[in-house]
Protein backbone atom coordinates (compact mmCIF):
# COMPACT_ATOMS: atom_id res chain seq x y z
CA UNK A 1 0.00 0.00 0.00
CA UNK A 2 1.13 3.80 -0.33
CA UNK A 3 3.92 4.85 1.83
CA UNK A 4 3.01 8.45 1.68
CA UNK A 5 2.60 9.96 4.71
CA UNK A 6 -0.66 11.79 5.34
CA UNK A 7 -0.26 14.81 7.85
CA UNK A 8 -3.17 14.97 10.07
CA UNK A 9 -5.10 17.82 11.90
CA UNK A 10 -8.01 16.30 14.16
CA UNK A 11 -10.56 18.87 15.16
CA UNK A 12 -12.96 18.74 18.33
CA UNK A 13 -9.90 15.71 19.07
CA UNK A 14 -11.78 14.14 22.10
CA UNK A 15 -9.46 11.62 23.35
CA UNK A 16 -8.48 11.27 19.66
CA UNK A 17 -10.24 7.75 18.36
CA UNK A 18 -9.18 9.49 14.99
CA UNK A 19 -5.43 9.47 15.66
CA UNK A 20 -6.00 5.26 17.19
CA UNK A 21 -7.71 4.75 14.25
CA UNK A 22 -4.81 6.04 12.26
CA UNK A 23 -2.36 3.75 14.30
CA UNK A 24 -3.88 0.53 13.49
CA UNK A 25 -3.60 0.97 9.94
CA UNK A 26 -0.01 2.26 10.58
CA UNK A 27 0.94 -0.85 12.23
CA UNK A 28 -0.37 -3.28 9.50
CA UNK A 29 1.10 -1.00 6.72
CA UNK A 30 -1.59 -0.02 5.42
CA UNK A 31 -1.44 3.81 5.69
CA UNK A 32 1.60 6.30 7.34
CA UNK A 33 0.50 9.41 9.25
CA UNK A 34 1.55 12.17 11.40
CA UNK A 35 -1.38 14.39 13.49
CA UNK A 36 0.66 17.48 13.06
CA UNK A 37 -1.98 19.41 15.14
CA UNK A 38 -4.91 19.01 17.22
CA UNK A 39 -7.72 21.46 18.54
CA UNK A 40 -9.30 20.38 21.69
CA UNK A 41 -10.49 22.85 24.54
CA UNK A 42 -11.35 19.94 27.11
CA UNK A 43 -8.98 20.04 29.93
CA UNK A 44 -9.64 16.13 30.39
CA UNK A 45 -10.04 14.92 27.33
CA UNK A 46 -6.64 16.72 26.06
CA UNK A 47 -5.31 14.73 29.69
CA UNK A 48 -6.51 11.26 28.29
CA UNK A 49 -4.97 11.95 24.73
CA UNK A 50 -1.72 12.61 26.06
CA UNK A 51 -2.35 9.66 28.11
CA UNK A 52 -3.59 7.22 24.92
CA UNK A 53 -1.50 8.68 22.77
CA UNK A 54 1.72 9.68 24.16
CA UNK A 55 2.22 7.65 26.93
CA UNK A 56 1.42 10.22 29.59
CA UNK A 57 4.76 12.24 28.93
CA UNK A 58 5.70 14.72 30.97
CA UNK A 59 7.81 17.25 29.32
CA UNK A 60 6.71 20.18 31.69
CA UNK A 61 8.47 19.05 35.11
CA UNK A 62 11.13 21.99 34.58
CA UNK A 63 8.71 24.48 34.27
CA UNK A 64 8.03 27.16 36.87
CA UNK A 65 4.30 27.73 38.17
CA UNK A 66 4.55 31.24 36.31
CA UNK A 67 5.61 29.81 32.90
CA UNK A 68 2.58 27.05 33.04
CA UNK A 69 0.00 29.42 34.17
CA UNK A 70 0.94 32.70 31.58
CA UNK A 71 1.51 29.35 28.77
CA UNK A 72 -2.42 28.69 30.23
CA UNK A 73 -3.39 32.08 29.69
CA UNK A 74 -2.93 31.94 25.70
CA UNK A 75 -5.81 29.54 25.89
CA UNK A 76 -9.74 29.07 26.29
CA UNK A 77 -10.06 25.86 28.01
CA UNK A 78 -13.38 24.17 29.32
CA UNK A 79 -13.55 22.03 32.19
CA UNK A 80 -17.07 20.36 31.38
CA UNK A 81 -16.30 20.53 27.74
CA UNK A 82 -20.03 23.24 27.35
CA UNK A 83 -18.37 26.55 28.31
CA UNK A 84 -15.03 28.34 28.65
CA UNK A 85 -13.30 27.82 31.89
CA UNK A 86 -12.52 30.91 33.99
CA UNK A 87 -8.22 31.57 33.88
CA UNK A 88 -7.84 31.12 37.64
CA UNK A 89 -9.89 27.58 37.71
CA UNK A 90 -6.95 26.56 35.33
CA UNK A 91 -4.22 28.13 37.15
CA UNK A 92 -5.54 26.66 40.72
CA UNK A 93 -5.36 23.42 39.19
CA UNK A 94 -3.00 21.05 41.50
CA UNK A 95 1.06 20.88 40.04
CA UNK A 96 0.65 17.33 39.01
CA UNK A 97 -3.05 18.17 36.73
CA UNK A 98 -1.16 21.48 35.08
CA UNK A 99 2.01 19.68 34.10
CA UNK A 100 0.05 16.76 32.18
CA UNK A 101 -1.75 19.40 30.58
CA UNK A 102 0.85 21.70 29.57
CA UNK A 103 2.22 18.58 28.08
CA UNK A 104 -0.68 16.98 26.43
CA UNK A 105 -0.97 20.45 24.59
CA UNK A 106 2.91 20.62 23.57
CA UNK A 107 2.91 16.78 22.76
CA UNK A 108 -0.36 17.15 20.48
CA UNK A 109 0.06 21.11 18.94
CA UNK A 110 -2.82 21.63 20.14
CA UNK A 111 -3.94 25.27 19.25
CA UNK A 112 -6.59 25.60 21.45
CA UNK A 113 -10.49 26.30 20.75
CA UNK A 114 -11.39 26.03 17.01
CA UNK A 115 -12.72 29.82 17.50
CA UNK A 116 -9.59 31.06 17.58
CA UNK A 117 -7.41 28.83 15.08
CA UNK A 118 -7.26 30.27 11.81
CA UNK A 119 -5.93 28.92 8.38
CA UNK A 120 -2.37 31.16 8.64
CA UNK A 121 -1.78 30.42 12.10
CA UNK A 122 -2.57 26.32 11.47
CA UNK A 123 -0.25 26.85 8.76
CA UNK A 124 2.29 28.19 10.84
CA UNK A 125 2.43 25.69 13.35
CA UNK A 126 3.09 22.92 11.70
CA UNK A 127 5.65 24.50 9.48
CA UNK A 128 8.72 22.84 9.61
CA UNK A 129 12.36 22.07 8.17
CA UNK A 130 12.68 18.32 6.42
CA UNK A 131 15.45 16.71 6.63
CA UNK A 132 15.87 17.83 2.88
CA UNK A 133 16.18 21.23 3.98
CA UNK A 134 12.82 21.95 2.39
CA UNK A 135 9.78 22.52 4.20
CA UNK A 136 6.66 20.74 5.22
CA UNK A 137 3.54 22.68 5.02
CA UNK A 138 0.03 22.06 5.41
CA UNK A 139 -2.01 19.34 6.01
CA UNK A 140 -3.34 16.15 3.93
CA UNK A 141 -6.61 15.40 6.31
CA UNK A 142 -8.34 17.72 8.57
CA UNK A 143 -11.21 15.65 11.00
CA UNK A 144 -13.85 17.61 12.35
CA UNK A 145 -16.57 15.96 14.68
CA UNK A 146 -17.95 18.79 15.66
CA UNK A 147 -20.29 18.63 19.04
CA UNK A 148 -23.26 17.12 18.40
CA UNK A 149 -25.87 18.60 21.62
CA UNK A 150 -27.89 20.89 18.78
CA UNK A 151 -28.40 18.15 16.66
CA UNK A 152 -28.98 14.83 18.91
CA UNK A 153 -32.54 14.17 19.48
CA UNK A 154 -32.07 15.59 23.27
CA UNK A 155 -30.81 18.92 21.28
CA UNK A 156 -34.50 19.87 20.83
CA UNK A 157 -34.56 21.21 23.85
CA UNK A 158 -30.98 23.67 23.39
CA UNK A 159 -31.46 26.89 21.60
CA UNK A 160 -34.68 26.60 19.99
CA UNK A 161 -33.26 23.49 18.03
CA UNK A 162 -31.18 25.50 15.61
CA UNK A 163 -29.05 22.89 15.36
CA UNK A 164 -25.99 23.43 13.25
CA UNK A 165 -27.82 26.73 11.25
CA UNK A 166 -25.29 28.68 10.52
CA UNK A 167 -24.52 31.90 12.65
CA UNK A 168 -26.91 30.07 15.22
CA UNK A 169 -24.24 30.28 18.16
CA UNK A 170 -24.75 26.92 18.80
CA UNK A 171 -21.91 24.13 19.91
CA UNK A 172 -23.21 21.99 16.79
CA UNK A 173 -22.82 25.25 15.00
CA UNK A 174 -19.23 25.72 15.38
CA UNK A 175 -19.00 23.28 11.65
CA UNK A 176 -19.10 26.65 10.60
CA UNK A 177 -15.98 27.70 11.92
CA UNK A 178 -14.54 24.61 9.83
CA UNK A 179 -15.75 26.47 6.59
CA UNK A 180 -13.94 30.06 7.86
CA UNK A 181 -11.03 27.64 8.26
CA UNK A 182 -10.99 25.90 4.72
CA UNK A 183 -11.70 29.28 3.33
CA UNK A 184 -8.22 30.80 4.58
CA UNK A 185 -6.62 28.08 3.61
CA UNK A 186 -7.55 28.12 0.08
CA UNK A 187 -6.72 31.74 0.12
CA UNK A 188 -3.20 30.38 1.19
CA UNK A 189 -3.47 27.84 -1.60
CA UNK A 190 -3.37 24.95 1.36
CA UNK A 191 -6.34 22.94 0.81
CA UNK A 192 -6.14 19.58 2.34
CA UNK A 193 -7.17 16.84 0.22
CA UNK A 194 -9.59 15.26 2.64
CA UNK A 195 -11.93 15.95 5.04
CA UNK A 196 -13.69 14.11 7.28
CA UNK A 197 -17.21 14.89 9.30
CA UNK A 198 -18.97 12.48 11.90
CA UNK A 199 -22.00 13.21 13.84
CA UNK A 200 -25.17 11.78 14.65
CA UNK A 201 -27.39 10.59 12.49
CA UNK A 202 -30.04 12.93 13.94
CA UNK A 203 -27.89 15.59 11.34
CA UNK A 204 -29.97 14.09 8.49
CA UNK A 205 -33.38 14.64 9.57
CA UNK A 206 -35.58 16.72 8.29
CA UNK A 207 -34.72 19.65 10.67
CA UNK A 208 -31.55 19.62 9.65
CA UNK A 209 -31.07 18.38 6.06
CA UNK A 210 -31.11 21.97 4.21
CA UNK A 211 -28.23 23.04 6.82
CA UNK A 212 -26.17 19.73 5.75
CA UNK A 213 -27.09 20.48 2.33
CA UNK A 214 -25.76 24.19 1.84
CA UNK A 215 -22.20 22.58 3.94
CA UNK A 216 -21.97 20.36 0.84
CA UNK A 217 -22.86 22.76 -1.47
CA UNK A 218 -20.50 25.15 0.09
CA UNK A 219 -17.57 22.07 -0.20
CA UNK A 220 -18.39 20.96 -3.81
CA UNK A 221 -18.88 24.71 -5.77
CA UNK A 222 -16.88 26.66 -3.72
CA UNK A 223 -13.54 24.22 -2.54
CA UNK A 224 -14.43 21.82 -5.16
CA UNK A 225 -14.06 18.59 -2.64
CA UNK A 226 -16.61 15.91 -3.70
CA UNK A 227 -18.10 14.06 -0.63
CA UNK A 228 -19.97 10.68 0.38
CA UNK A 229 -22.46 10.52 3.30
CA UNK A 230 -22.35 7.74 4.97
CA UNK A 231 -24.77 6.18 8.18
CA UNK A 232 -22.74 3.78 9.89
CA UNK A 233 -23.51 1.20 12.70
CA UNK A 234 -20.71 0.50 14.79
CA UNK A 235 -22.41 -3.38 15.18
CA UNK A 236 -21.70 -4.08 11.06
CA UNK A 237 -18.03 -3.26 11.86
CA UNK A 238 -17.63 -6.10 14.60
CA UNK A 239 -18.09 -3.32 17.42
CA UNK A 240 -20.28 -5.04 19.84
CA UNK A 241 -22.33 -1.27 20.11
CA UNK A 242 -25.46 -0.39 18.00
CA UNK A 243 -24.25 2.67 17.12
CA UNK A 244 -25.33 4.79 14.58
CA UNK A 245 -23.26 8.02 13.39
CA UNK A 246 -23.10 9.69 9.83
CA UNK A 247 -19.26 10.26 8.41
CA UNK A 248 -18.71 12.49 5.56
CA UNK A 249 -15.47 11.94 3.26
CA UNK A 250 -14.43 14.60 0.98
CA UNK A 251 -11.75 14.40 -1.48
CA UNK A 252 -10.53 17.31 -3.06
CA UNK A 253 -10.62 17.20 -6.91
CA UNK A 254 -11.64 15.97 -10.23
CA UNK A 255 -15.24 13.49 -9.35
CA UNK A 256 -13.92 9.98 -11.12
CA UNK A 257 -14.02 6.29 -11.05
CA UNK A 258 -12.13 5.82 -7.94
CA UNK A 259 -14.35 8.44 -5.64
CA UNK A 260 -17.57 10.04 -7.16
CA UNK A 261 -19.76 12.86 -5.26
CA UNK A 262 -23.34 11.20 -4.48
CA UNK A 263 -25.14 14.45 -3.76
CA UNK A 264 -23.65 16.49 -6.97
CA UNK A 265 -24.75 13.61 -8.92
CA UNK A 266 -27.48 12.82 -7.94
CA UNK A 267 -29.01 15.27 -5.04
CA UNK A 268 -28.65 12.17 -2.58
CA UNK A 269 -26.93 11.79 0.80
CA UNK A 270 -26.50 8.06 1.34
CA UNK A 271 -25.42 5.90 -1.20
CA UNK A 272 -24.80 2.09 -0.34
CA UNK A 273 -22.65 1.07 -3.08
CA UNK A 274 -19.26 3.75 -1.79
CA UNK A 275 -20.25 2.36 2.09
CA UNK A 276 -16.26 1.19 3.35
CA UNK A 277 -16.17 -1.97 4.03
CA UNK A 278 -16.35 -3.68 7.07
CA UNK A 279 -12.16 -4.77 7.33
CA UNK A 280 -12.50 -5.49 11.44
CA UNK A 281 -11.41 -9.16 11.15
CA UNK A 282 -8.61 -8.81 8.82
CA UNK A 283 -7.22 -6.05 11.03
CA UNK A 284 -8.03 -8.44 14.02
CA UNK A 285 -9.64 -5.57 15.69
CA UNK A 286 -13.25 -7.81 16.06
CA UNK A 287 -14.52 -7.84 19.13
CA UNK A 288 -17.82 -10.03 21.15
CA UNK A 289 -19.31 -8.47 24.13
CA UNK A 290 -18.03 -10.73 26.76
CA UNK A 291 -14.54 -9.74 25.32
CA UNK A 292 -15.54 -6.63 26.52
CA UNK A 293 -17.31 -6.73 29.95
CA UNK A 294 -15.56 -7.48 32.63
CA UNK A 295 -17.00 -10.15 35.21
CA UNK A 296 -14.25 -11.53 36.61
CA UNK A 297 -14.33 -10.27 40.30
CA UNK A 298 -11.46 -12.03 41.57
CA UNK A 299 -9.44 -9.57 39.86
CA UNK A 300 -9.54 -6.41 42.54
CA UNK A 301 -9.93 -3.57 40.02
CA UNK A 302 -12.58 -5.09 38.19
CA UNK A 303 -14.33 -5.49 41.48
CA UNK A 304 -13.95 -2.09 42.34
CA UNK A 305 -15.01 -0.55 39.16
CA UNK A 306 -18.03 -3.13 39.17
CA UNK A 307 -18.86 -1.93 42.63
CA UNK A 308 -18.83 1.92 41.67
CA UNK A 309 -21.18 1.10 38.83
CA UNK A 310 -24.02 -0.48 41.05
CA UNK A 311 -26.27 2.28 41.39
CA UNK A 312 -28.58 2.42 44.53
CA UNK A 313 -31.70 0.61 44.71
CA UNK A 314 -34.71 3.00 44.09
CA UNK A 315 -37.75 3.09 42.59
CA UNK A 316 -36.56 4.75 39.49
CA UNK A 317 -33.73 2.31 39.12
CA UNK A 318 -36.55 -0.15 38.98
CA UNK A 319 -38.00 1.03 36.27
CA UNK A 320 -34.69 1.82 34.29
CA UNK A 321 -34.33 -1.85 34.62
CA UNK A 322 -37.58 -2.74 33.11
CA UNK A 323 -37.18 -0.77 29.95
CA UNK A 324 -33.26 -1.29 29.36
CA UNK A 325 -31.96 -4.68 27.64
CA UNK A 326 -29.63 -7.27 29.95
CA UNK A 327 -25.99 -7.44 28.12
CA UNK A 328 -26.31 -11.12 27.33
CA UNK A 329 -23.13 -12.86 27.57
CA UNK A 330 -22.95 -15.70 25.38
CA UNK A 331 -21.76 -18.15 28.16
CA UNK A 332 -24.50 -17.94 30.38
CA UNK A 333 -28.24 -19.43 29.25
CA UNK A 334 -30.65 -16.91 28.54
CA UNK A 335 -33.20 -18.99 31.12
CA UNK A 336 -30.82 -17.89 33.42
CA UNK A 337 -31.26 -14.50 32.59
CA UNK A 338 -35.06 -14.87 32.41
CA UNK A 339 -35.53 -16.31 35.42
CA UNK A 340 -33.32 -13.67 37.18
CA UNK A 341 -34.60 -10.63 35.15
CA UNK A 342 -37.93 -11.66 36.49
CA UNK A 343 -37.18 -10.55 40.48
CA UNK A 344 -38.14 -6.98 39.82
CA UNK A 345 -41.38 -8.18 37.18
CA UNK A 346 -39.07 -6.65 34.15
CA UNK A 347 -40.69 -7.15 30.52
CA UNK A 348 -36.83 -6.68 29.47
CA UNK A 349 -34.89 -8.38 26.68
CA UNK A 350 -31.44 -9.39 26.33
CA UNK A 351 -28.95 -8.69 23.99
CA UNK A 352 -25.43 -9.98 22.90
CA UNK A 353 -24.16 -6.14 22.50
CA UNK A 354 -24.71 -2.79 23.57
CA UNK A 355 -27.28 -0.17 22.65
CA UNK A 356 -25.41 3.47 22.37
CA UNK A 357 -22.93 4.47 24.58
CA UNK A 358 -23.75 7.55 25.80
CA UNK A 359 -22.09 10.24 28.54
CA UNK A 360 -24.36 8.90 30.97
CA UNK A 361 -24.40 5.27 32.22
CA UNK A 362 -27.22 6.02 35.11
CA UNK A 363 -30.22 7.21 33.11
CA UNK A 364 -33.18 5.79 31.16
CA UNK A 365 -32.36 4.56 28.63
CA UNK A 366 -28.64 3.86 28.88
CA UNK A 367 -26.68 1.09 27.32
CA UNK A 368 -27.72 -1.56 28.89
CA UNK A 369 -26.93 -3.69 32.44
CA UNK A 370 -25.07 -6.49 33.54
CA UNK A 371 -26.26 -9.26 35.73
CA UNK A 372 -24.41 -9.36 39.16
CA UNK A 373 -26.56 -12.72 40.51
CA UNK A 374 -24.43 -15.27 42.36
CA UNK A 375 -21.21 -13.12 41.62
CA UNK A 376 -18.64 -11.76 44.38
CA UNK A 377 -20.31 -8.27 43.71
CA UNK A 378 -23.10 -9.75 45.62
CA UNK A 379 -21.22 -10.19 48.43
CA UNK A 380 -19.59 -7.41 48.35
CA UNK A 381 -23.15 -5.46 48.77
CA UNK A 382 -24.44 -7.52 51.52
CA UNK A 383 -23.86 -5.03 54.33
CA UNK A 384 -24.27 -2.06 52.51
CA UNK A 385 -28.23 -0.88 52.34
CA UNK A 386 -27.99 0.88 49.27
CA UNK A 387 -27.11 -1.87 46.84
CA UNK A 388 -28.07 -4.88 49.09
CA UNK A 389 -30.60 -7.14 47.04
CA UNK A 390 -29.55 -5.25 44.12
CA UNK A 391 -29.04 -7.95 40.61
CA UNK A 392 -27.53 -5.21 38.43
CA UNK A 393 -25.19 -3.34 37.35
CA UNK A 394 -24.73 -0.74 34.66
CA UNK A 395 -21.66 -0.35 32.53
CA UNK A 396 -18.14 0.67 33.94
CA UNK A 397 -16.18 3.41 32.25
CA UNK A 398 -13.13 0.72 31.62
CA UNK A 399 -16.03 -1.17 29.33
CA UNK A 400 -17.35 2.11 27.86
CA UNK A 401 -13.50 2.49 26.65
CA UNK A 402 -13.36 -0.62 25.27
CA UNK A 403 -17.27 -0.50 23.53
CA UNK A 404 -15.83 2.62 22.07
CA UNK A 405 -12.64 0.32 20.09
CA UNK A 406 -10.16 1.61 22.67
CA UNK A 407 -7.81 -1.33 24.30
CA UNK A 408 -6.82 -2.12 27.67
CA UNK A 409 -3.29 -1.00 27.36
CA UNK A 410 -5.06 2.67 26.75
CA UNK A 411 -7.52 2.36 29.62
CA UNK A 412 -4.58 1.69 31.64
CA UNK A 413 -2.87 4.68 30.69
CA UNK A 414 -5.95 6.87 31.02
CA UNK A 415 -6.44 5.37 34.70
CA UNK A 416 -3.09 6.40 35.59
CA UNK A 417 -4.33 9.71 35.60
CA UNK A 418 -6.75 8.67 38.63
CA UNK A 419 -7.30 12.63 39.59
CA UNK A 420 -9.98 12.36 36.58
CA UNK A 421 -13.52 11.75 37.95
CA UNK A 422 -15.67 8.48 36.93
CA UNK A 423 -18.44 11.20 35.27
CA UNK A 424 -15.32 12.42 33.37
CA UNK A 425 -14.23 9.26 31.61
CA UNK A 426 -17.99 8.23 31.00
CA UNK A 427 -18.55 11.56 29.15
CA UNK A 428 -15.07 10.83 27.03
CA UNK A 429 -16.02 7.57 25.85
CA UNK A 430 -19.87 8.39 25.29
CA UNK A 431 -18.42 11.55 23.25
CA UNK A 432 -15.88 9.26 21.34
CA UNK A 433 -16.17 7.87 18.04
CA UNK A 434 -16.44 4.16 17.33
CA UNK A 435 -12.64 3.41 16.11
CA UNK A 436 -13.49 0.23 14.19
CA UNK A 437 -15.83 2.54 11.94
CA UNK A 438 -12.99 4.97 11.57
CA UNK A 439 -10.58 2.14 10.37
CA UNK A 440 -12.86 1.24 7.51
CA UNK A 441 -13.45 4.79 6.32
CA UNK A 442 -9.41 5.33 6.64
CA UNK A 443 -8.31 2.14 4.80
CA UNK A 444 -10.56 3.63 2.00
CA UNK A 445 -8.36 6.73 2.05
CA UNK A 446 -5.65 4.61 2.17
CA UNK A 447 -6.64 3.02 -0.96
CA UNK A 448 -7.06 5.73 -2.78
CA UNK A 449 -3.90 7.24 -1.85
CA UNK A 450 -2.63 3.93 -3.01
CA UNK A 451 -4.27 4.15 -6.82
CA UNK A 452 -3.55 7.79 -7.34
CA UNK A 453 0.54 6.70 -6.72
CA UNK A 454 0.12 3.70 -9.33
Amino acid sequence: MSKSKIRVFETFAGIGAQHKALEILKKQDFLDYEVVATSEWDIWANISYNAIHHNNKNIAKPLKDKELNDFFDKFDLSNDSKKVADKMFVKRLPRTTKEILYSSMVNSNNLGSILNITGESLINSITKESTKNSYQTGVDLITYSFPCQDLSTAGNFHNSNKGMKKGSGTRSGLLWEIERILRELKVLNQLPKYLLLENVRNMLSNKHIDDYREWLSFLHDELGYNTQTYQLNAKDYDSPQARTRVYALSVLGEDDQNFHDSFAKNNRVIEVETIPKNVSSQLKIKKKLHQVLKTDYTKQEYLEEASKATPNLTPSRVKMYCENPILHLSNISEAKYQSQYQKIGSNGYYMNYSRTVTTKQDRNPNSGMISIENSLLIKEHENNPLKKNMHYRLLTPRETYLLMGFEEKDVKKIFENDFISQAVRYRQAGNSIVVNVLVAIFKKVAELEYKEEE
